[in-house]
């Protein structure tokens, strides 16, 4: 591994955790949140810190994929992982889009992340 490989993932970690605690908070404001609270989690400045934050999460990640040598096709947890995030952004994306919460999509935003999350920890197909 390189010298870098224990930083990055400790940064990956971080980032992970302030992405999933901005996508909760974001998605309880919308739900139970007054008018007010529901302004400011729409506001551009922090769409500006989801998007940075999300992004440095994806090139922590790619970094850390390429360091490894993992491939979705043959590392079956890792493929899986990956199609979970996408259907996470998916699912997030369509519960917040529009001017209420989706909750059926905030859910399934929600489930999907705790998938990508235990096959993050695991590293095993949970079922297969």
């Amino acid at each position: 591994m390189s010298w870098y490989y224990t930083e990055m993932v400790q940064w990956h970690v971080l980032l992970a955790w302030c992405s999933v605690g901005l996508f909760f908070v974001r998605g309880l404001i919308f739900q139970f949140g007054n008018p007010r609270l529901q302004a400011i989690a729409k506001d551009a400045r922090l769409m500006v810190l989801v998007f940075g934050v999300n992004t440095c999460l994806v090139v922590t990640g790619l970094s850390l994929w390429g360091a490894i040598g993992y491939h979705p096709l043959n590392d079956g947890w890792l493929g899986l992982k990956l199609a979970a995030l996408a259907g996470y952004w998916a699912c997030g994306h369509w519960a917040m889009s529009q001017q209420r919460l989706h909750l059926l999509g905030y859910l399934t935003a929600l489930a999907l992340l705790a998938l990508a999350m235990d096959l993050s920890f695991s590293r095993q197909v949970p079922f297969g």
